[in-house]
């Protein structure tokens, strides 16, 4: 779907093969797990690519992990659209999503629609994410139908947190389970080419997973589901926010970050950096023309240049 084309790969570099929506599908009917992670920037996008995930998600999480927002909800249209822009000149092979922010979608189908086609027209997203069940299975339907696959994402919706009972998890009782397959159903049936199951009890996600037939994917979901996704700050330990309980941190990047550039302060005010090492050289001749003419008096003003 994105109107910005992918920049061809040298042989050997990346896998030439880019991700697509039938890929995503035969990884499932194949029982092949599939990988998804966020990403907000070039350098990110550059090591999802490097590190050969399927699914690259610029999620509205953006809003609390780089833009310094308290919560998913205030983060623009603008906003995401730069994000992504940034993320798709990063990426080459794997499918990218563009999230739908809040209050974009939710007011017609004319508005999703149009949020859906600036985020692939401008951003080069291949494909758009909303969130929840209910009316907005109806805007799902409607971007679909407008020509623009899409992502379902139901259980805990960040946007929505706060009708939910805060960030906790969802699908705990027999009722909310089973509101959740028919959420899950209901999208399926707009034309959601997958969906994201957050915060649901594994043996809810299993049962949800096997009686869908698009890929379903997990964050906080258990094994059960076909694919994961965590928030690329989160397990690099970037982000130093609230850490979810599904979440595993496989680096610390951040204290390896807050070292170095506490060792570089430390040279800075000490003298040692930079060092010989860090600079330019010029010729001795040319550096002793360069003192003569500065010392000497500009004749245009009679003035000494130092």
């Amino acid at each position: 779907m994105s109107t910005i084309p992918r920049t061809p790969v040298p042989p050997g570099l990346d896998d030439p093969v880019p991700m697509t929506l039938p890929r995503l599908a035969e990884k499932k009917l194949l029982g092949e797990a599939i990988v998804m992670i966020t990403a907000y920037d070039y350098p990110s996008a550059r090591v999802a690519q490097a590190a050969g995930v399927d699914v690259v998600l610029v999620g509205d999480s953006a809003a609390t992990t780089v833009l310094g927002y308290s919560s998913t909800v205030p983060v623009s249209v603008d906003e995401m659209v730069m994000l992504a822009a940034a993320v798709r000149r990063g990426l080459r092979t794997p499918l990218l999503v563009g999230d739908l922010p809040f209050g974009s979608y939710e007011a017609s189908d004319e508005q999703a629609i149009a949020t859906a086609q600036r985020l692939v027209k401008e951003a080069g997203c291949d494909v758009v994410k909303l969130e929840r069940g209910g009316t907005s299975v109806r805007r799902a339907q409607a971007i679909v139908e407008a020509g623009i696959p899409v992502m379902g994402h139901i259980g805990l919706t960040p946007q929505t947190a706060t009708a939910l009972g805060g960030y906790r998890a969802q699908g705990r009782t027999a009722q909310r389970a089973l509101t959740v397959v028919r959420e899950a159903l209901a999208l399926q049936e707009a034309g959601c080419f997958s969906i994201v199951l957050e915060a649901i009890p594994a043996a809810v996600a299993a049962v949800v997973t096997e009686r869908l037939s698009i890929p379903v994917i997990g964050i906080g979901a258990g094994p059960g589901t076909d694919g994961q996704v965590l928030v690329f700050h989160d397990l690099l330990g970037i982000y130093e926010g609230h850490t979810p309980r599904f979440v595993k941190r496989y680096a610390d990047v951040r204290e390896q970050m807050v070292a170095g550039v506490t060792q570089y302060a430390d040279e800075v005010r000490h003298g040692a950096f930079p060092g010989p090492e860090h600079t330019y050289p010029i010729n001795d001749e040319e550096l002793r023309v360069f003192l003569e003419e500065v010392h000497a008096k500009d004749p245009g003003t009679s003035r000494p240049l130092s």
